[in-house]
C-alpha cells in the first residue's frame, strides 16, 4: 500500500498554518497542534509574550529542563529545502528512476531507487526537508515491504483493538507521555501524536513477540511522526527492526546492542587510541554512555536538526551509520578529552557531548573522515564474534569463531493474512484441506523452521546449565544431539532397558525421629531408597547406609524411572527449574507444535496444538484398542506401569493426556496450561521426545491438521527429537498440578506430643 506524499494540504479551509521558518513549520500538517497554533496567532495580533515559545519542530525553546538540546547556532540555521538542491534531487530521480519526484499522485513511491555513489553522495549533502518523508520511505525499503506484505497498517490496528489483553498496554500507557514530553505534539494525553503513538507501540509489541515493548522505539517512532503520516511511521519501524538493526536489538536481553558497544569499544581501540588508552587508563566503561546512543538511533539525543542529517545517512547506508557518528562525535572532542585528567570530569563530558554539536556538515564530514571506509559485511562479522562471545559468557555453548549455530538471526513477526471471504472459514474440512500461498510463502519457511529450532535448542541448554551448576554429577552428561540413525534404532530399546532397571525411590514429606533399632529415620525433602512396599502402611527403605521401616504417608514417591534423583529438577525445592520448563521451555515447543497448523472453524482462528495431542494420542491407542484398554486397567488397579512398566510411549501419552485433562478441567485451565503439564509429564517420564515421535508418526492427524511445509510433516521434526533426547539425561520431578488452584488444607494439626505418642506405638491414622 503505497503512503499519500507527505506534508500534503490537509483541505480543510479552517486550519491554522505555521509561518514559514516559525514554530511548527518543520512538521507534516496532521501533527500541526490547531490550539497552540490559533493561540499563538492570536497573542501575534495583540502584541503580547505568548506562554511559550516553540521551535519549529514544536519542542519548547523556555524550559530549562524539557527543551531538547540546541544552541543559538543551530536554532538560527534554516533548515535546507533551497531550490538548487531540490533540482538536484529531481534530476538526480527523474535520470534513476524515470519518475517525477513533483508528482504528488502517490504513483511510484513503491519503487526502490537504484543506488549509486552519486546518490551517495546526494544523501550524505542532506535530503531536501519537503522530499525527506518520502525519500526515507523508500531508501529504507519500507515502501517495498509496506507494498509486499501480507497484511495492512490498520489490519494490525483493528487486531490490537479487538484483544482486551494486548501485550505491554500498561507500560506503553506509563511510558507514553514521557517519551517525548518537552514538544507540543507529544506532552499530554490530548496532544496530536499521542493517540498515534500509543497505536505504534502497540502495534509493534503485539507483531514483534520476541521484542514487545521497549523505551527505546518509542523515541524513535515519536520523531518520525513529526514528519511523516502514522501509517507511513509503522512501516518505517517495521524495516528498522527486521532489516536495518540486528534481530535482537530490542530483545527482553538486548544482545544485538550489548554486542554492538563491544563493536564499537573495538573500533575505539584501532581508530582513536588515545580516546582508548584514556578510557582504559580510567576505568570508564563507554557503552554506559554509547548504549542510549545506539538504542534511540540518536533521537533525544542531538538536535532536531543534526538528527535530521544522520537519519537521512542511516535510512540509506544502513546501522553502520551510528558507528562511524560515534566515531566522527568522540574524534571531533579527542583533544578536550584529553587534556582532562579527572574520572568526573572525563565522564561528564562524554554525556555532554551531543550538546555540544551544532554543526551537522562538520560531524558529518568528520564522521566520513574518520570512519568512512567502514562497511556492513565488516560490522557484521564483528557484531557475530562478539553475539557469539556474549551468549557464551551467558553458558550457551556457542563456538565464537562460527556464527552458523547464533540464534535469532532474524526477527520472528505474528503472521496476519489479509481479511478473506467468510465462505472459506464455513466448513471445518475444506479449512484443514486448504494450504493457500504456500508457493508465496515458501522462501521464509526455512528461516523461520532455523529459528524455532535455535530457540528450542537455546532452552535445552539453559536447563542443561541449571542442573550442571546445582548437581555435579551432570557435568559428563553429552549436549550435542546425536543425528544418527542408530540413536533412533536405540531409542525404544533405552526405554525398556530403564523400566527394567528402574528404582522406587521417595521424597521425606517432613522430618521423622528414630526411636527404635528398625525405624529409618529422616528429615524433610531426604531422599529414601524404597526396598519394600509390601504393606500398604509401612514401608522398608534405606537412607546413609540404615536400613528400617517409615510411615508410607510420610513420604511422596519421586516420579522418575532409572535415573538419579537430583533436587535441580525437582520444582517443590528449586523454584528456578519451574521459570526455566514452565516459562521458556515449554512456550518454545508450543510453537514448534504451532508451526504450520492450520486454521479452523467460522472465524478462522488458530487452532491450539493440545487439540491435535488430544486427538492422535486417542487415534494411536485405537489401533490395539482391546490390549491396552486391558493393559490400561490393570495399571490403574495393580500399577502394572510401576512394578512391569507394561505401558509403551503411546500408550502412555494417552493416559497422561486423559490425567491433565481429568484434573485440569476441574479447574477450567486452558490449553496453554495443560500443554505445559502435560510436557512436565514427559520430562519426569524421561519420553518427551518420543512423544513426538508417536505424534509425528500419526500420518493422518497430522495431514488433518498441518499445513504441508510444517515442521510435523517435514523431516525437520526428526532434529527436534533429538534436541529433546539431552533432556531424557536429567533427572525431573515436576509437578503436574503446578499451575493449578492450591486447596487449602482444613484438617486441624495435631499436637506435637500426641502426634509422636501416636507415630511410636502405630495408633495413628495414615492421613496424619
Amino acid at each position: 500500500m503505497s503512503p499519500p506524499p507527505p506534508g500534503g494540504s490537509t483541505g480543510k479551509s479552517s486550519i491554522v498554518r505555521p509561518t514559514p521558518g516559525g514554530p511548527f513549520s518543520a512538521l507534516i500538517p496532521s501533527m500541526w497542534p490547531q490550539e497552540i497554533l490559533s493561540r499563538l496567532a492570536s497573542v501575534e495580533d495583540s502584541s503580547n509574550q505568548p506562554e511559550f515559545r516553540y521551535d519549529e519542530f514544536g519542542f519548547r525553546l523556555d524550559e530549562e529542563d524539557g527543551a531538547e538540546p540546541n544552541s543559538s547556532k543551530l536554532r538560527s540555521m534554516p533548515i535546507p529545502d533551497d531550490s538548487q538542491t531540490m533540482l538536484k534531487w529531481q534530476a538526480h530521480l527523474e535520470f534513476a528512476t524515470n519518475i517525477e519526484s513533483k508528482n504528488n499522485s502517490g504513483v511510484g513511491w513503491t519503487q526502490p531507487i537504484p543506488r549509486s555513489d552519486k546518490l551517495r553522495q546526494l544523501v550524505r549533502s542532506g535530503i531536501p526537508h519537503s522530499l525527506r518523508a518520502a525519500l526515507w520511505f523508500r531508501l529504507s525499503g519500507a515502501a517495498a515491504k509496506s507494498h509486499n506484505a501480507e497484511f495492512t497498517y490498520t489490519d494490525v490496528v483493528k487486531t490490537i483493538s479487538n484483544d482486551s489483553n494486548a501485550p505491554c498496554a500498561r507500560q506503553i500507557e506509563k511510558d507514553i507521555l514521557r517519551t517525548m514530553p518537552s514538544n507540543a505534539c507529544f506532552s499530554s494525553s490530548e496532544s496530536v501524536g499521542i493517540e498515534k503513538l500509543r497505536r505504534i507501540l502497540r502495534a509493534i509489541s503485539w507483531l514483534y513477540t520476541d521484542i514487545g515493548y521497549c523505551q527505546g522505539t518509542g523515541m524513535i517512532v515519536a520523531s518520525l511522526l513529526l514528519f511523516m503520516e502514522e501509517e507511513s511511521a509503522f512501516w518505517m519501524m517495521c524495516t528498522l527492526i527486521e532489516d536495518l538493526l540486528p534481530a535482537s536489538y530490542y530483545s527482553n536481553t538486548l544482545l544485538g546492542i550489548q554486542a554492538d558497544q563491544r563493536v564499537l569499544r573495538q573500533l575505539l581501540s584501532s581508530r582513536l587510541p588515545r580516546i582508548d588508552y584514556l578510557l582504559k587508563q580510567h576505568d570508564i566503561e563507554i557503552s554506559l554512555i554509547t548504549l542510549h546512543w545506539f538504542l534511540t538511533i540518536f533521537a533525544s539525543v542531538v538536535h532536531s536538526k543534526i538528527l535530521l542529517r544522520l537519519w537521512d545517512v542511516f535510512f540509506y547506508e544502513g546501522s553502520v551509520t551510528l558507528f562511524q557518528i560515534s566515531l566522527g562525535l568522540l574524534h571531533l572532542r579527542e583533544d578536550c578529552l584529553i587534556d582532562l585528567d579527572n574520572s568526573a570530569q572525563i565522564f561528564n563530558m562524554l554525556s555532554d557531548l551531543p550538546d555540544t554539536l551544532d554543526d551537522p556538515d562538520e560531524l558529518m564530514n568528520n564522521s566520513f573522515d574518520i570512519a568512512g571506509n567502514l562497511s556492513e559485511v565488516a560490522i557484521e562479522g564483528e557484531r557475530r564474534k562478539h553475539l557469539a562471545y556474549l551468549m557464551a559468557e551467558q553458558g550457551a555453548l556457542i563456538n565464537p569463531e562460527s556464527a552458523t549455530n547464533l540464534p535469532f538471526q532474524s526477527i520472528r513477526r505474528r503472521t496476519l493474512s489479509r481479511t478473506k471471504s467468510m465462505l472459506g472459514y464455513l466448513f471445518w474440512g475444506s479449512m484443514l484441506n486448504i494450504d493457500e500461498s504456500e508457493s508465496d510463502k515458501s522462501k521464509s519457511k526455512n528461516v523461520a523452521q532455523t529459528e524455532l529450532v535455535s530457540e528450542l535448542r537455546e532452552h535445552v541448554l539453559r536447563i542443561a546449565r541449571h542442573f550442571n551448576g546445582i548437581d555435579s554429577r551432570y557435568n559428563e552428561v553429552l549436549l550435542t544431539a546425536d543425528y544418527s540413525l542408530d540413536s533412533h534404532k536405540k531409542d525404544h530399546e533405552t526405554y525398556i532397558n530403564v523400566a527394567r532397571r528402574r528404582n522406587r525411590r521417595a521424597k521425606a514429606l517432613l522430618d521423622f525421629e528414630r526411636h527404635d533399632d528398625d525405624e529409618l529415620g529422616f528429615h524433610r525433602n531426604d531422599v529414601i531408597t524404597v526396598v519394600s512396599m509390601k504393606d500398604e502402611h509401612c514401608w522398608i527403605g534405606e537412607l546413609n547406609g540404615m536400613r528400617g521401616w517409615f510411615p508410607a504417608k510420610f513420604v511422596e514417591l519421586l516420579d522418575e524411572r532409572s535415573k538419579q534423583y537430583s533436587t535441580a529438577g525437582d520444582d517443590s525445592i528449586t523454584e528456578q527449574i519451574t521459570d526455566l520448563v514452565r516459562g521458556f521451555f515449554c512456550p518454545s515447543f508450543k510453537r514448534i507444535l504451532e508451526h504450520g497448523m492450520k486454521r479452523s472453524t467460522l472465524l478462522g482462528s488458530a487452532c491450539h496444538p493440545w487439540l491435535f495431542i488430544e486427538e492422535a494420542a486417542s487415534r494411536e491407542v485405537e489401533r490395539d484398542f482391546k490390549s491396552v484398554y486391558s493393559r490400561l486397567v490393570l495399571c490403574k488397579t495393580y500399577r502394572l506401569d510401576e512394578d512391569g512398566k507394561v505401558l509403551t510411549p503411546e500408550e502412555l501419552l494417552y493416559r497422561a493426556v486423559q490425567s491433565v485433562n481429568l484434573s485440569h478441567d476441574i479447574s477450567h485451565a486452558q490449553m496453554d496450561v495443560k500443554l505445559r503439564s502435560l510436557v512436565c509429564v514427559g520430562l519426569n517420564e524421561q519420553v518427551l521426545h518420543l512423544w513426538l515421535e508417536c505424534l509425528a508418526g500419526c500420518t493422518s492427524m497430522v495431514n488433518k491438521w498441518y499445513h504441508s511445509w510444517s515442521f510435523l510433516r517435514s523431516p525437520g521434526w526428526v532434529q527436534i527429537k533429538c534436541e529433546l533426547r539431552i533432556l531424557a539425561e536429567f533427572g525431573f520431578n515436576l509437578s503436574e498440578d503446578w499451575e493449578l488452584a492450591i486447596k487449602k488444607d482444613t484438617s486441624i494439626p495435631l499436637k506435637e506430643g500426641v502426634r509422636d505418642m501416636l507415630v511410636k506405638h502405630h495408633l495413628f491414622s495414615w492421613d496424619l
